[in-house]
């Protein structure tokens, strides 16, 4: 290999010595530097071979791109979804000195210094606040709790006392007063009523007693008797309806009265108000076998039933309670041994009927039932002057009843003064032309029911009629008494002397 080299610029040949030559001038040129780098550099055909630059490549043609540049990704960003820009925008950030970049307007909030500071000193600290811990004796806190425990027991032991004083009548009199406890009334309603009086102090005391007690449900209607002194126990005891402390009222109920009549007498003597009785009679079902077939909606239903008869009843009482007693005692009365004798009646009236040429069904239609029988009691009440005329007034009816050809109507007058309601004057023709089942001188038979209620006297000369001819009677006003006749000419022939008498 040939170490002879040429300059490529030149074409001379050179040596190592003369690079090396080169090189150490270039050094010398600049200290510091390998290289010094001229300002201008020559000319790459004047410059050696080794200290020509390498080619740069040139860089690529700029292309004209559009203001806003889009660059196309292809469909690696689909699964992302579509970007929705914000209602709100950032300005656009811009070359300042071309205008694109507009500064905040910020309020400026500039420092004022204290007082006493400088304008360029900062603003003080706020020292700390130091907490001093306070020291609280411990026989102070233990005086401290005594004494809340002292005033809580003091307050517990005298609310305790004061319920147990109300709770046990402790310190009162024992003087006597009249309490009514009114149908629908409440254990509060009772309770307040208790405090009005002045009979106790707390009515919540006396509820919270009855609800622990179970004695919402014992405390009946009615008016009571109790003393100042009874405790709550005493108090519950004696509001009850069979309770000795309840006000009892006596009650005589005369012979012959009718329903409203003796409904009005009970609501006179306060037992219950005439209202509630009539409409009890109405509607409440009595369990007792002479009212099994007689329909409900009317008080009448129980008219004839209602045994005269002296009760006490309580003040304020219950109206099944009060009708139920007065029923109970009919029951009682009327015997097995008068069920007997009503059927040894009927028997006698059909052989009667029989012998008057009447069929059976005819006798078997007009057979008397209990209420039938009551009926017939009742007017017999009404037209007897004494009890020892009842059993020829009941003579005079039951001849009329098996002989309904001459006497389809019995005409007794008590009948109608019940179908108007009663009257304060002697009865007229017009009267006994009033238009009611009441009314035995236009319908045929019996009544529509009992007239009165009827006493044990009359209920037996129903049961035991005399055996007499008698179809007529008429007062005799020198007597008192009625006068019984057999023949309408008899009859009317006694009518005229009473009328010339007065005359």
């Amino acid at each position: 290999m040939s170490d002879r080299m040429f300059d490529p610029y030149t074409g001379e040949e050179i040596t190592i010595d003369d690079l090396i030559s080169q090189a150490k001038e270039q050094s010398a040129s600049a200290p510091g530097m390998a290289f010094a780098q001229p300002e201008e550099p020559a000319a790459p055909s004047q410059m050696p071979y080794a200290q020509q630059p390498a080619p740069q490549p040139a860089p690529p043609a700029q292309a004209d791109f559009p203001d806003e540049f889009m660059p196309d990704f292809g469909d690696a960003f689909d699964d992302y979804g579509v970007y929705d820009e914000p209602a709100v925008h950032l300005p656009q950030m811009g070359s300042y000195e071309a205008g694109g970049y507009e500064e905040p307007d910020y309020e400026e909030q500039p420092y004022e210094p204290y007082e006493d500071e400088g304008e360029d000193a900062p603003p003080p600290k706020k020292p700390k606040r130091k907490h001093r811990r306070r020291f609280v004796p411990l026989f102070v806190k233990v005086l401290l709790y005594l004494v809340l425990v002292g005033v809580a027991a003091v307050g517990l032991g005298y609310g305790a006392w004061e319920c147990a004083q109300d709770v046990l009548a402790f310190g009162r009199s024992d003087d006597t007063l009249t309490v009514t406890i009114e149908q629908g009334d409440t254990v509060g309603d009772i309770a307040m009523m208790l405090k009005e009086k002045g009979v106790i102090k707390y009515p919540w005391l006396f509820e919270f007693y009855c609800d622990f007690t179970d004695s919402n449900d014992t405390m009946d209607p009615g008016t009571y008797e109790i003393s100042y002194n009874f405790d709550y126990h005493a108090l519950v005891d004696g509001m009850i309806a069979n309770s000795p402390n309840r006000t009892t009222v006596r009650v005589m109920i005369p012979e012959g009265m009718t329903l409203s009549q003796i409904c009005a007498l009970m609501e006179k003597n306060k037992v219950c108000s005439a209202a509630d009785l009539m409409a009890c009679a109405a509607e409440t079902e009595f369990d007792y076998w002479f009212l099994e077939e007689i329909p409900y909606g009317e008080a009448t239903r129980l008219e004839g039933f209602l045994f005269p008869d002296t009760y006490d009843f309580y003040e304020s009482d219950d109206p099944e309670r009060v009708l139920d007693k007065l029923l109970s005692n009919f029951n009682k009365k009327f015997s097995e041994q008068a069920q007997e004798q009503l059927e040894l009646l009927n028997e006698q009236l059909a052989q009667r009927l029989t012998n008057g040429g009447y069929d059976e069904s005819y006798i078997a239609s007009h057979k008397l039932s209990i209420r039938d029988l009551i009926t017939v009691a009742s007017m017999i009440e009404k037209e007897t002057a004494e009890a020892s005329e009842s059993g020829n007034i009941a003579s005079v009816i039951y001849n009329r009843l098996c002989n309904p050809g001459n006497f389809p109507c019995l005409q007794i007058d008590a009948t109608v003064v019940y179908a108007l309601g009663g009257i304060d004057h002697p009865l007229t023709y017009e009267d006994t032309q009033v238009d009611s089942p009441y009314n035995t001188y236009l319908v045929q038979g019996l009544p529509a029911g009992p007239i009165s209620n009827p006493g044990l006297s009359s209920i037996t000369a129903a049961l035991n009629p005399q055996e007499t001819d008698y179809f007529y009677y008429a007062l005799d006003n020198s007597t008192g008494f009625h006068h019984f006749s057999e023949t309408y000419d008899e009859h009317n022939q006694f009518l005229q002397e009473q009328n010339s008498n007065e005359d």
